[in-house]
């Protein structure tokens, strides 16, 4: 391979062995640093001064400097999968538990054994098994980013959920792995159970009563249906969504109908999502108060 063919598929990077390996000299690498041609990124590492340092040559330059036995872990192996836009600060790669030298600034060498059966060369570079990745950098996120992320993977179909089981199981007792067992919980369904209980609690908090759970109606069209959540005197009905990796387009389409029918059989129909809850949980009172308040007015 020419050189130039390397620095176009290594999005502009080169390291020193890869170099010499294509015929420079030492003093050949030295004197295109010198001369501003290559920006040494990290020890070893050069980038070309005609590329510029994209997040993704980032990722490829710290991959570089840790070496083939090193693995692009949590956010850094997400974004390497594409499963997020969101760029690391810092690039984790897992170098093994004894292997690897003091990480230069923007890197953070981890500790750990990645086999090779848990990991893939993608593009040039060792990452982590897309699902681990993702979970890893779920669960490093938070919980409503860390969702965000798994929920996206899940409804392009990047990750499934029996993929998020086993890596959790392959993540033992590491840090975050309480959060990341929250997260595959969710993933398996239990959003919108989750997201009913947050609703109740928030009613009762709000001191709102005049409702009640689960309520069976029956509809003209339909036949019976469930309202989630319905305050029977002013007709007013609050309908919970979990994440959305769970509404596919037939139910997404079967619940429109439905919604539909319930709003011709009078009833004002008021939908909150399971991230609705957890980012503002102040705005299931305070839409309800109003929706009561006009219902009150009518």
């Amino acid at each position: 391979m020419e050189l130039l063919d390397l620095l176009r598929t290594q999005d502009g990077l080169v390291r020193h062995d890869q170099a010499l390996a294509l015929g420079m000299s030492p003093a050949a690498i030295w004197r295109r640093v010198e001369a501003g041609e290559w920006l040494e990124i990290h020890p070893r590492v050069y980038l070309s001064a005609t590329h510029d340092l994209t997040p993704r040559a980032r990722l490829r330059a710290a991959a570089l400097w840790a070496g083939d036995g090193a693995t692009l872990i949590g956010l850094a192996g997400a974004a390497w999968w594409h499963l997020t836009d969101l760029a690391p600060e810092t690039v984790a790669v897992a170098v093994g538990r004894g292997g690897g030298h003091s990480p230069p600034e923007g890197i953070r060498a981890v500790r750990r054994d990645v086999g090779d059966a848990a990991r893939v060369k993608l593009d040039e570079v060792w990452v982590a098994h897309r699902a681990d990745a993702a979970l890893e950098a779920a669960a490093g996120l938070g919980l409503l980013e860390g969702a965000r992320l798994l929920d996206r993977a899940l409804q392009q179909e990047r990750v499934a959920v029996p993929s998020l089981r086993r890596a959790l199981e392959r993540m033992g007792q590491r840090h975050g792995v309480v959060l990341a067992r929250r997260l595959v919980a969710l993933a398996e369904g239990g959003a919108r159970s989750e997201a009913e209980r947050d609703a109740h609690r928030q009613l009762r908090r709000a001191r709102i009563s005049g409702w009640t759970a689960n309520l069976p109606v029956d509809l003209p069209g339909p036949g019976r249906a469930v309202l989630d959540i319905a305050f029977p005197e002013h007709r007013i009905a609050i309908e919970i969504d979990g994440w959305a990796f769970h509404r596919d387009v037939d139910r997404f389409r079967r619940d429109g109908l439905r919604q539909n029918e319930v709003v011709i059989g009078g009833w004002r129909v008021i939908r909150v999502t399971w991230y609705d809850l957890h980012e503002n949980p102040g705005y299931l009172a305070d839409v309800l108060r109003r929706a009561l308040a006009a219902s009150a007015a009518a």
